[in-house]
């Protein structure tokens, strides 16, 4: 079939199994839970799932994203960390044997008024992080409810930490605290520790473990790198150079006329923009891989192209350009563009994904 579009992506599948192995080596005893929402962070939900069979479970944003997967023929547990909202969508995921995050009394209530049902549940609890979750103060009378709903068939525990990331960070301590008194009263299996948690944290990993960008090669630390963790990317982004062109000193460069040349110089075009799921907001200087050189970008990124500079590069039209990927870290690109490497992969894997390797 006939390219559209000159920028493409590979997903390694070697690299996922690679990675997963890696979570294994961490994870010890513990329990996987493989998180595979949002198409798989750009990477395909479905080479994912393929990639990850060993794990014990899957994990999806939403009941649609579960309930799609398991139509798609894959028979591992699954789990909807969003949780369900109406008694249709809470009857399919038990006719489908998919697992039901509660972490709203809403929910509770909808479990309570559909007796005939069985699910698995997971009960969040917000333990400090404020996004989704049930107040301490409310956890035993919701587990107590949950205990005595007839449609309940088996209870797990599980919250978020908020600041994983930095595993020096004092609510990190107050978090697992917290839980660690809720798991010892309530008795349950529990899961608290994603990437960042799972590689720093040890005494967050309990009985299962949730990790997501790992599994796709990019690092969950500031502190350490991809590489350093024994993590391999998993995604490709490249594209071609499709034109050379020699500006002279003064010259500006792309909308904006953002970028001036301060002497006479070299410059390539890449056949790749936020079209492509490329960065806008990338500025100059953001590094792209071409013939073993990083070449900064110049101006602003157009929907289908970007400009780079060549001073001192061997490169000629047609040349491959790695956008990021095994030459170079969606990790770096983030740390330049200002953002992180989970918002990089969902963007560019949303619209295509070339092939799978």
């Amino acid at each position: 079939m006939m390219r559209t579009r000159t920028a493409q992506i590979c997903i390694d599948s070697e690299a996922l199994r690679h990675n997963f192995q890696r979570v294994k080596s961490l994870a010890g005893d513990s329990k996987i839970i493989a998180v595979i929402k949002a198409n798989a962070y750009g990477h395909g939900v479905q080479a994912a799932a393929d990639a990850f069979s060993q794990a014990d479970a899957f994990a999806l944003a939403t009941a649609g994203e579960a309930i799609a997967l398991r139509q798609s023929g894959v028979t591992r547990p699954l789990i909807a960390l969003q949780g369900c909202f109406d008694s249709e969508e809470l009857k399919t995921l038990s006719e489908l044997n998919i697992q039901t995050v509660v972490h709203q009394p809403h929910q509770i209530a909808l479990l309570e008024q559909c007796p005939g049902l069985k699910l698995d549940v997971w009960l969040k609890v917000d333990t400090g992080m404020h996004r989704l979750g049930i107040p301490l103060a409310m956890v035993e009378a919701a587990y107590q409810k949950l205990r005595a709903c007839k449609s309940v068939r088996h209870l797990r525990l599980m919250s978020h930490l908020a600041n994983a990331d930095e595993p020096d960070h004092a609510k990190n301590d107050e978090q697992l605290s917290a839980l660690d008194r809720l798991h010892k009263m309530l008795n349950l299996e529990t899961s608290m520790a994603n990437s960042a948690a799972l590689v720093a944290l040890s005494e967050s990993r309990l009985q299962w473990v949730r990790p997501g960008i790992m599994l796709y090669g990019s690092s969950p630390l500031s502190a350490k790198t991809a590489a350093e963790l024994d993590l391999k990317a998993a995604m490709n982004f490249e594209s071609k150079l499709i034109a050379v062109q020699q500006l002279e000193q003064g010259d500006e460069i792309g909308y904006g006329s953002t970028w001036q040349c301060r002497q006479a110089m070299r410059t390539g075009i890449v056949a790749a923009g936020y079209a492509d799921g490329y960065p806008r907001h990338a500025p100059s200087g953001t590094p792209v891989w071409i013939n073993n050189s990083l070449c900064p970008l110049l101006g602003r990124v157009s929907m289908d192209s970007l400009c780079v500079d060549l001073r001192g590069v061997a490169a000629e039209v047609g040349d491959r350009v790695v956008l990021w990927g095994k030459e170079l870290s969606v990790d770096v690109v983030a740390e330049h563009a200002g953002t992180i490497s989970y918002e990089l992969l969902c963007h560019a894997g949303s619209g295509f994904v070339s092939s799978t390797v």
